[in-house]
Parts: structure tokens; sequence; C-alpha cells
């Protein structure tokens, strides 16, 4: 069954059930009033036919100034009729003294009952009343509320209701118009889902409180068709990076291995070797397993920044005093390469971090100066400037730079910008990824820039208070 049928039927059927027990209602009420109002006259009939008959005493009289269908009826105190102007023979009568009204009028000495009569078959509204001879008047009049005269009397009210309800329904109707074409469209286009063909523009709906849901599902929808895709590209991407950096990682570690073994075999195969060529042969494989450990450390410090670094714990870490470490690890490399180290961090830069980690950006810039910088360049490292979040730092050297179609390339793993930036200089391509990696860890960002004096520079930026990422 359609919406909008069911809806009208739904409708109906309420209205009827409405209808319905209003009738009910009134016709009570109309039983309620009408009860009253024959209880009150035949209540001041028998007052006064009471007051006749003490001083005529003939009943036959009183027939004739009552109402024609006025049933007048006496009766003893023991039940007995004594009169009754409907029934001639009343010695045919029943007792009546158990008879409802005649009970109530021996108690409180009036009573009413609504019921049918044994003598005639019509149904009467009777009246007793209890006289101080101890005798009893019982009054009675046709007692016959219709539905027809119920619904006569009450026209005006049935047809506001006959009103109130085509208002109604054609209100319903405006609506439920509304809100079918809502479920169409929402039909329609849950079945353009599973035929994998939907036109998020070719729906339509009205401007009601039911269009507005309509257009925020199908809105949320196409935002989560599109954070689908997005994450199937991101996927994708991230798939191509790991398999990029697996072909790396194999060629990287090719190199090493490969003249491990270069030397290992010269050795196996010349016992006799002369032991400076010896000494020479280990001393080049003893560097190149180092070189090899360096680059499973940084292949392995980056796998867990980018896969679990919420297993890096934080402690209160002093920035300057980091540094100071550092130039003091490397200054037999500084000194080789006369290169200077001016730290003018100062000694109250502490953050909440990793020390590792930090420790690792500042010994990866360092160790980059010395490897690409040049011989007798000076480095500087200094908090340019701080807010209430970061530490902004510059790191730079006086070295040679590097070209600025390079610049966007300089934190990628194993990229080679230049002919002379190869492994021959000992490192293991990983140093500046480390340091970005390292750095985003701390919440902050880095760049890389060429001075206009000469030389690289670093422009980096750590929180004071970094929360722990999970």
């Amino acid at each position: 069954m359609h919406y909008k049928t069911r809806l009208y039927l739904n409708f109906g059927l309420i209205a009827l059930a409405f209808m319905f027990i209003t009738i009910l209602f009134q016709l009570d009420r109309e039983k309620r009033y009408k009860t009253e109002e024959i209880r009150s006259k035949l209540a001041a009939y028998s007052e006064m036919i009471d007051a006749y008959l003490l001083q005529n005493c003939d009943t036959i009289e009183v027939t004739h100034i009552l109402p024609e269908d006025l049933r007048f009826t006496i009766i003893d105190s023991e039940g007995s009729v004594i009169f009754d102007n409907v029934i001639g023979h009343i010695e045919d009568m029943s007792n009546h003294a158990n008879r409802p009204e005649i009970l109530s009028a021996r108690t409180k000495g009036s009573g009413y009952a609504i019921r049918r009569s044994v003598s005639t078959q019509t149904d009467y509204l009777y009246y007793a009343h209890r006289c101080n001879t101890g005798h009893y008047i019982r009054l009675a009049l046709p007692y016959n509320v219709k539905l027809s005269d119920v619904m006569k009397q009450e026209n005006l009210i049935f047809y506001g209701l006959a009103v109130l309800f085509i208002v109604v329904l054609a209100l319903l109707l405006y609506k439920a118009d509304k809100f079918s074409r809502v479920m169409r469209s929402l039909r329609r286009f849950t079945s353009d889902i599973e035929k994998g063909t939907v036109d998020y523009k070719s729906f339509q709906f009205p401007d009601s409180d039911s269009g507005i849901i309509g257009k925020k599902i199908i809105s949320l929808y196409e935002q989560l068709e599109k954070s689908k895709q997005q994450t199937d590209l991101e996927k994708e991407r991230n798939r191509l990076i790991k398999q990029e950096m697996t072909n790396n990682i194999a060629h990287e570690l090719k190199t090493p291995v490969s003249s491990i073994q270069g030397y290992l075999e010269i050795l196996n195969e010349n016992g006799d070797l002369e032991s400076t060529k010896r000494k020479y042969f280990v001393e080049r494989a003893y560097a190149q397993t180092l070189r090899l450990s360096a680059l499973i450390k940084d292949i392995a410090l980056i796998t867990k920044l980018e896969e679990a670094s919420n297993l890096f714990p934080r402690e209160k870490v002093n920035i300057g005093r980091i540094a100071e470490d550092v130039i003091n690890e490397l200054q037999a490399q500084l000194d080789k390469a006369g290169m200077k180290v001016e730290n003018r961090l100062g000694a109250d830069l502490e953050i909440s971090g990793n020390y590792n980690l930090v420790h690792a950006i500042f010994r990866n810039l360092v160790e980059n100066s010395i490897n690409y910088a040049g011989k007798n360049s000076s480095i500087v490292v200094e908090c340019s400037k701080e807010d209430t979040e970061f530490y902004h730092f510059k790191y730079y050297d006086t070295g040679y730079g590097i070209k600025e179609k390079y610049l966007q390339k300089i934190f990628d793993r194993f990229v080679r910008l230049e002919e002379s930036r190869d492994r021959r200089t000992g490192g293991t391509g990983l140093g500046l990824s480390v340091v970005k990696h390292a750095v985003l860890f701390h919440q902050g960002n880095i760049i890389a820039v060429n001075r206009p004096e000469g030389g690289l520079m670093f422009k980096f930026c750590l929180k004071k208070h970094s929360a722990v990422r999970i």
C-alpha cells in the first residue's frame, strides 16, 4: 500500500473514531439533560397532585388537569396499586413494593428510575413521592432519547467538526505530498546506491522538515563517499610510498652488504694477504657494517614514528643542553672539517617531549652540515622567537646551500639531490627525514631555505607542552 494511501486511511479511521466518540458523548449528555428535565417536571407534578388530593381526594378529577402522556399511579404503603390512569383493571397488576422508584421513595422520600413498564412495554422515567398519609404518588413520562434527535440538535457542532476535518485533511494532503516526494527521492537514492549510479545533483527536496532531513542524508552520504574515495586514494598513495621505500631500502641495504661481502671474500680467498692490506679490508668492512647499522636504525626510527608514535615516552627536556651535548659528541668531526658552532640557545628552553627525538633533530642537522656545508664553514643555532604554544628555532650554516628546486625534496627518504651528495659522505639518506618526523612528533613543522648570505637554513618550531598523540 502506498504511503499516502496508508496515511489517508489512518487519518480517516482516526476521524471516524473521534466523531463516534463525540456522538456518544453528546448522546450521553442529552440523556442526562433530558433525565433531569423530566425528573424535575415529575417532581413538580407530584407536589401539585399531593396538595390537590389532600383537599379534594378526587383522583379522577386530577387526571383531567395532567398532560395526556403522563402516567399517574397511586400505591399504598404495602405496594398495592390503588389507582392507575393507564391500566383499567388494577386488580390484575402485581405488587409494586419492590419497584426501584418505590424503594428509593421509601427511604429518601422520593426516587426515580428509568425502565420498561411490564404492563405497557413502554420505556418510562418513573418518579415516586411518598405522601404524609403513607401512600405513594408515582408519575411517569415516556423516556426515549434517539440518536437522530441528538444529531438534529447538534448539527452546528457536527458541521464544525466536518469543516475542521476537511481543513485538516487538506493540510495533511499538502504535508503528505511533500513527505511523499522526500520518500520517493530517498527510495530512488537507495536504488541508485545499489546500482552504483548515484547522481547527487539530481535529487531535489522540498523546503520542509522532512526535506531538510533528506538533504542532510544525501549530503552526509556524499561526504562519506568522498571520504571513502579520499581514504582509498590515501591508501593507494601510502602503498606506492611504502613500495618505493621498500625498493629504496633494498637498494640502500644492497650497497653496504655487497661491500662487506666483497671485502670478506677478498680476505677469505687471500690467506697470505699482507697485514696492512688485511687491516685495510677489515676496516672498510667494519665501516660498512656501521653504515648498515645506522641505516637500519634510522629506518626503524621512522617506521616507529609513523606507526607507533605513542610508544615514545615524554618528559621535560632542555633544548639548549641537548644541542650542547650534540656539539660535544660531534666535536672531533667538526674540528676535522674546520667548522665552528655557535649555540645561542638559552638555558631555560624546556619542552615536554622525547629526549632521544630532540637529540636526533640536532644531531642530524649538524651531521648534514658537516657532510655538505663545506670545509671551514660556521653553524649557528638559535631560538628566534616564542609564543604561548611554540618555540621557534633557526639552524643555519654558512656553507654552499642547495639549488632552489631541491628545497622541497630535502626531507624525502634516500633522496640524492646532487652528485656530490652521495653515500660517500657517510650519510644514510634518512637523516633529514628523521628530523622532519621528530619535529612533527612534537606538533611542529620545519622548512628549509637558502640564506641570501650563503648557506642553508632550517626553520622549525617545537610545541612547549605537547599532548600525547595516540
